[in-house]
């Protein structure tokens, strides 16, 4: 029996806030944390999307993205 490999990549998800022009992270960060705005999930980002949304009162609303990130995995190294 061999182990799983480590993957290259990690997928990470982030939450963006959009007003006007001007793009910042927002939100909490989830039980793992990657900081502010990153998710491990897209169920915590979109979770955390709808949060946002909710307790949001500013006129017009902002516009929330979710992106979807591939990052290096920092545990990956090339099989000798």
């Amino acid at each position: 029996m061999e182990p799983i490999a480590l993957p290259r990549t990690v997928k990470v998800y982030q939450l963006l806030k959009q007003s006007g022009t001007y793009l910042m992270s927002t939100g909490v960060s989830g039980p793992i944390s990657w900081g502010i705005g990153f998710y491990a999930t897209l169920q915590e980002a979109e979770h955390n999307r709808t949060m946002e949304l909710l307790k949001n009162t500013d006129t017009p609303k902002p516009l929330y993205h979710i992106f979807e990130l591939d990052i290096p995995n920092p545990a990956y190294k090339e099989p000798v």
